[in-house]
């Protein structure tokens, strides 16, 4: 009993440095299912009232984001990854600060040739701990730039809440 004790005293009390582990292990298993374009994968990684929230506050449901994802192009020249800068845990919820950065190319308009496209967002994403996986509950965008042959074509952040 004591031994099972101190073992949940300890993952309440990991240090940031593992919990940012955690979190990198669950984000890059999303890329896998996402790559996978298997939906039924990728909604096990979320609870079931799931909200996506981008920069200009436009609310997204799982079955929305699930819908786009499945939607997207396959693209083999694009290379993405996600970066946790920082993960907190409150009891059974965790706040997670995190960069994805995706590169691709992209025809140019001008007809010479493909440029290269690079898209950045930093998100708060808070989890929730529940029968003992790790669910997101929410990601909101908080910086979004997007870029095309080096030119900033998008920048936008999201405006502090009155």
């Amino acid at each position: 009993m004591m031994l099972m004790f101190g073992a949940n005293v300890a993952t309440a009390t990991a240090p940031e440095s593992d919990l940012k582990k955690i979190f990198e292990g669950r984000y890059a298993a999303m890329k896998v299912a996402m790559e996978a374009r298997d939906s039924k994968a990728l909604a096990a990684f979320f609870a079931q009232d799931f909200q996506s929230i981008d920069v200009n506050g436009t609310v997204e449901s799982l079955d929305q984001m699930l819908q786009e994802v499945m939607a997207m192009p396959v693209d083999p020249a694009r290379i993405s990854g996600t970066t946790v800068l920082s993960a907190e845990r409150h009891g059974d919820v965790a706040t997670v600060v995190q960069r994805y950065h995706m590169t691709t190319t992209k025809p140019s308009l001008d007809g010479s040739g493909d440029k290269p496209v690079e898209l950045t967002a930093i998100s708060t994403d808070t989890w929730i701990k529940s029968d003992g996986v790790w669910l997101g509950k929410d990601t909101q965008t908080e910086e979004m730039e997007y870029k095309k042959d080096g030119k900033v074509l998008a920048h936008q952040q999201r405006k502090p809440r009155p």
